[in-house]
């Protein structure tokens, strides 16, 4: 038997080797990573030729720019090596290793990687009996991610309230609240409808038109069963801003495991700002304190 490079030929024994190494993998996925390998310029296999046709081993080297416990980059790397159970411990395997190396010395490296699984005792025998000295073990980890959740379609819902008077509603909710409008709707440069954004909250306002019965409606009062919950961050700071902001706000008390707040808008809609919160339920905030009580 001899060693020597491979050529073309040597396809269906090298295939028939490599599936030997790597027993339950995709025959698919090995045959055209192998085939990838085979052309690229910093690959080499050397094969040991039966000279019968047949192969009983062979070995692919390569480079890898960092290799663990080596000092220089490139590093020669084996990474594939193998010979058939009836040429084993006959040396042809070390001589397999040798051809590698040598490639590896061609090519001007001075260090050879290599790895086996760890429970491989012969592979680990035969590599420190070759001069391979032991650098790092290590266990490799794998988890299936589930695929990416479906994009959402619906992402926000806005509140739209209609109003009677939009000046004064606009001043309660950014003078007094600390809201910006970032939509506006103007008719003969009077303000119709609005978005108004509080954070990153959002609601929408429009005036009702002067022929709308509603405006003028006797017992027409808009609001009526509609309460907007706003979630915040510390609705306790929300009820001191807005305080301070002239703001009528209703002092916060804990209700369902949160800090709630409410204020009542022109048109007697209500909104509750409410954050998150272990005060025990029914409690409520002192303000000379600054606790709940």
């Amino acid at each position: 038997m001899r060693i020597r490079r491979y050529h073309i030929g040597d396809w269906d024994e090298l295939y028939r080797l490599t599936q030997a190494l790597f027993p339950g993998s995709s025959s698919d996925e090995e045959a055209a990573e192998l085939q990838t390998s085979l052309g690229r310029a910093d690959t080499c296999v050397f094969v040991l030729d039966r000279e019968n046709g047949k192969l009983a081993g062979y070995v692919e080297a390569g480079e890898r720019s960092i290799v663990d416990g080596c000092a220089t980059s490139p590093v020669g790397y084996i990474e594939a090596w193998y010979v058939d159970p009836d040429v084993r411990r006959t040396g042809y395997g070390r001589r397999l290793l040798e051809a590698a190396e040598g490639w590896a010395r061609e090519r001007g490296r001075t260090e050879m990687g290599s790895d086996a699984l760890l429970e491989n005792d012969v592979s680990h025998l035969v590599h420190r009996a070759s001069g391979y000295v032991e650098t790092d073990r290590v266990i490799n980890y794998r988890k299936e991610l589930a695929p990416p959740p479906a994009p959402v379609n619906v992402k926000q819902a806005v509140p739209f309230f209609f109003v009677k008077d939009m000046a004064r509603s606009v001043r309660f909710y950014t003078d007094g609240l600390g809201g910006a409008i970032k939509l506006r709707w103007e008719v003969d440069g009077s303000l119709r409808w609005c978005l108004i954004e509080i954070g990153l909250a959002a609601l929408m306002l429009q005036e009702l038109s002067k022929a709308d019965p509603r405006r003028e409606g006797a017992g027409v009062k808009f609001g009526v069963g509609v309460s907007i919950n706003f979630i915040c961050a510390d609705a306790i700071a929300f009820y001191r801003d807005v305080r301070s902001r002239g703001v009528d706000a209703e002092v916060p008390f804990v209700g369902n495991a949160m800090w709630v707040t409410r204020v009542t808008d022109p048109d007697g809609y209500e909104l509750f700002f409410e954050s998150h919160t272990d005060a025990p339920e029914e409690s409520v905030y002192a303000e000379d304190s600054g606790t709940g009580a």
